[in-house]
């Protein structure tokens, strides 16, 4: 890597004509751009005949690239060590270079302020080879074609020296008068889908007992050489070196031993010991295919492990639903526990049933486990019992049957329970006797050990809890959603207090605690203008950074400014949101606008990226508003419970009343140019919104339900999720919730244009509820498209997909919110002939 020494701007400095729009042309015609300066590293310390005679030239270049691609962007002065010479990043102009057979690399960026396409010419130049963005570019009749997204684009040019032949020359022609670049040398640019997918970041986290030694498992890609690069490092806290380091496939779990000896370490069906000391690792399962979560015995002898037996049946020319859950993927598997002995590696079983178990805790040699049962008789409409098995004699213990939790741990004195507020044993719902619950506002409950009663010690704390963890001392750390943020909150054991420690981030992906009293905790997570980072903290206080994404990889990139706005609705309640600036904003310039939401019972929180990236769409020039509707949890019971057979209610008036208020307070803001987009149950709300307003001028619904009855039916999770959200409500029993609610029967009401998308392998969110409002909104002759993605399911998780969902999204709003249609008819060029 090399330093920045000096900022140089094409639109900065006083740059010949050829740098800038030829000046013949018309504002109709295609534009051309002389490029008048780039930067160049070289003459290269490589012979270009013996390279080009190597059958290597190819693999050297793409080597070249995504070294210097994945660091800093180049700037004039910088420097670098080659072969031990040292070589310097400078300004030159491609017109007057004559030097031949000199390997050279060029460097300079293009800015599109909306998407173009067009040409790169290079003329006079001997074997150039072109990378855009990381990926090399075939040349064509009329030299390169480029199709550039909204954004900032850097070239790489590897060439030869100057041609004997032919005056140099490089420069960009657009296809349309609208295809216009301005090129930059700045060592700065705007936030990309790529860099968002391919930055380095950590996946999994392991402490030491002791709290010495970390474990990190880093993942990231390299574009040039198309490679996902995967790492695993231990570090030494104390003395802050690496002492462990190698690379291939990611863990899917790490865990140390209680006695900090070893590393266990999961790659696909092996699992791997690394003696901490030597280094040596030796395969304690080899292919145990089907091999689940697991977790280490406390007196590092064995380990505890779920494993797998795939089920064989003969489905191919029918198949009987034995359940509902029978159309769940790998509902016919059977889990069980077993154990591995460490010096043996005999594997014994613990659980022989006919379902699966899942385990949840290990105490000495007593096992606390769960199992699931087929039982629709109350909502949610599942049943699972809770029971012990003791190690030495497998002797099974009953604890408590439950029609919900999200999990449970071993107390000094019972149970410690995560579970809604209407545990039947509990004391944790606040609301009166009339109202229901949200289940998903989970609640820290003390279950005795005979499972009869519990005692709720958050009943009165706002956050929902989503994990626990024991403490050495008996204390926990658990983690909770607090609103936009997510929280970790350590609860004294004596005291029975909780209280919020700081970690440093808005939203924590994962957090590790050692064994010692007070513990070394370690959490990663990020914020929404800041990418990941990985922080030490102590529960009293104090942050260290362990590692920062922003250093890694977006250092050079310039990000909008993320700003706090909350507003008072009609019933006096605060809502509370955020907005996204582009990044060059300027407050006397207006603006569209795309609201976001959720609305399906959790926030939408403040994480830096995610599957709908608001930094990317700042970046695009848009303005983003999200905000968190009544219904969501962590913010009370009172506020959770209002999504409760509401589907739609409050949580449309809040959308609605809190994007009016926010054009309104926003001069920047351009009210006619709103879109507004929300996925699952966001998808629902965007459907049923469009039903309701037309304050917005381009919708877009991701997995949407246009019909409750359908998606209850159909959905694997619909009739589960409808035992919480529609708790009590059937379609024969309230068939004004089930048809007056649900958009499709009121898509006559429909106006704005509204673009559906939807994985076609979704089992969550059936596509079929796509469909529905798909043929309504045809047959009613309104402004519909719909977009499906094959083999992809509730998300969008392959990577190359992901690119063309994103830039679907942003070419709708470009069309209807910024009359920008061109990028939306390259993606699909068939709805130019419709």
């Amino acid at each position: 890597m090399f330093r920045i020494t000096l900022l140089v701007a094409i639109a900065l400095f006083s740059l010949p004509l050829s740098a800038q729009d030829n000046g013949n042309e018309g504002e109709n015609n295609p534009p051309t751009i002389e490029i008048g300066r780039v930067l160049s590293l070289g003459p290269l310390p490589v012979d270009t005949d013996r390279l080009s005679r190597s059958g290597h030239a190819g693999a050297m270049q793409r080597a070249l690239v995504g070294q210097l691609d994945e660091g800093e962007l180049p700037a004039a002065g910088g420097e670098l060590s080659i072969f031990g010479q040292s070589a310097s990043w400078g300004e030159i102009e491609p017109a007057e270079f004559a030097e031949e057979s000199a390997l050279m690399l060029w460097w300079f960026q293009l800015e599109a302020d909306r998407f173009v396409r067009g040409h790169l010419k290079i003329e006079g130049f001997e074997k150039p080879v072109v990378y855009v963005d990381g990926r090399l570019i075939e040349s064509g009749d009329d030299g390169y074609a480029l199709d550039l997204r909204n954004g900032s684009h850097g070239i790489w040019i590897v060439h030869a020296g100057a041609s004997a032949e032919g005056d140099p020359a490089l420069r960009w022609t657009g296809r349309e008068a609208q295809d216009r670049v301005s090129v930059s040398l700045r060592p700065e640019r705007r936030v990309s889908a790529q860099l968002l997918t391919n930055a380095e970041t950590v996946g999994d986290m392991a402490i030491s007992p002791d709290g010495r030694y970390l474990a990190l498992a880093f993942e990231r890609r390299d574009e040039p050489a198309d490679a996902d690069i995967q790492r695993l490092e231990i570090r030494d806290l104390q003395t802050d070196r690496i002492v462990r380091h190698w690379t291939g496939e990611r863990p899917a779990a790490l865990a140390w031993s209680p006695d900090g000896r070893s590393l266990a370490i999961q790659q696909g069906d092996s699992l791997w010991l690394l003696d901490r000391e030597s280094g040596r690792a030796r395969a304690l399962l080899l292919e145990h295919e089907g091999l689940g979560s697991w977790r280490w015995h406390p007196d590092s002898d064995s380990i505890i492990f779920s494993w797998t037996d795939k089920d064989d049946s003969e489905t191919d020319k029918r198949r009987r639903l034995r359940a509902l859950e029978d159309r769940w993927a790998g509902f016919r598997d059977n889990s069980q526990i077993h154990q591995v002995d460490i010096e043996s590696g005999l594997v014994r079983p613990l659980t022989a049933a006919d379902r699966s178990v899942t385990l949840h805790d290990v105490e000495g040699d007593r096992l606390l486990l769960s199992q699931r049962s087929i039982d629709y008789a109350e909502p949610p409409h599942s049943l699972f019992r809770i029971f012990e098995l003791n190690l030495d004699g497998l002797e099974e213990r009953d604890v408590v049957e439950l029609r919900q939790f999200d999990d449970i741990r071993f107390a000094e004195d019972g149970y410690w329970l995560l579970a809604g507020p209407g545990l039947p044993m509990g004391d944790g719902k606040t609301l009166g006797e009339e109202r229901a619950a949200n289940e998903y506002d989970t609640q820290l409950y003390l279950l005795a050990a005979d499972g009869a009663s519990a005692t709720s010690v958050s009943r009165d704390f706002d956050p929902a809890f989503s994990g626990i963890e024991r403490l050495a001392d008996g204390d926990l750390l658990l983690s909770a959603v607090d609103g936009e943020r997510s929280a970790l909150v350590h609860f004294d054991g004596v005291d029975q207090v909780l209280t919020r420690v700081d970690i440093g981030v808005e939203v924590m992906e994962g957090f590790v605690a050692s064994r010692t009293s007070p513990p070394t905790v370690v959490v990663r997570g990020s914020d929404a203008t800041a990418p990941q980072r990985v922080h030490r903290v102590g529960i009293d206080g104090g942050i260290e950074i362990l590692f920062n994404s922003r250093a890694s990889s977006y250092a050079d990139v310039v990000f909008g400014e993320v700003r706090d706005w909350s507003f008072t609705n009609a019933d006096g309640e605060a809502i509370e949101g955020r907005y996204y600036l582009p990044p060059d904003f300027d407050p006397e310039n207006e603006y569209p606008l795309i609201v976001y939401y959720y609305g399906g019972t959790m926030p939408v929180n403040r994480q830096f990226t995610g599957r709908y990236p608001f930094n990317l769409w700042a970046a695009n020039g848009y303005v983003i508003y999200v905000l968190q509707p009544r219904g969501t949890i962590g913010y009370g019971q009172d506020f959770s419970a209002r999504h409760v057979n509401a589907w739609g209610e409050y949580t449309a008036d809040d959308i609605i009343e809190g994007t009016q208020k926010f054009v309104a307070a926003h001069e920047f803001v351009d009210g006619e140019r709103i879109g507004n987009i929300g996925a699952s149950y966001g998808g629902f709300m965007t459907m049923y919104l469009a039903t309701k307003t037309d304050l917005f001028a381009a919708s877009i619904s991701h997995a949407g339900i246009s019909a409750l009855t359908s998606y209850w039916g159909e959905g694997w999770w619909g009739y589960g999720y409808s035992g919480i959200a529609s708790r009590g409500s059937f379609p024969w029993n309230n068939r004004e919730l089930y048809v007056e609610q649900s958009p499709v029967y009121n898509a006559d009401k429909i106006t704005t244009p509204m673009l559906l998308l939807h994985g076609d392998s979704d089992t969550n969110v059936p596509p079929g509820e796509s469909h529905n409002m798909y043929t309504a909104l045809k047959l009613l002759g309104r402004e519909v498209e719909m977009v499906e993605f094959p083999g992809e399911d509730h998300w969008i998780l392959d990577r190359e997909k992901r690119y063309v969902w994103w830039d679907t999204m942003l070419a709708w709003y470009d069309k209807w919110l910024k009359d920008e249609p061109q990028w939306w008819q390259y993606l699909y060029p068939e709805a130019t002939d419709e």
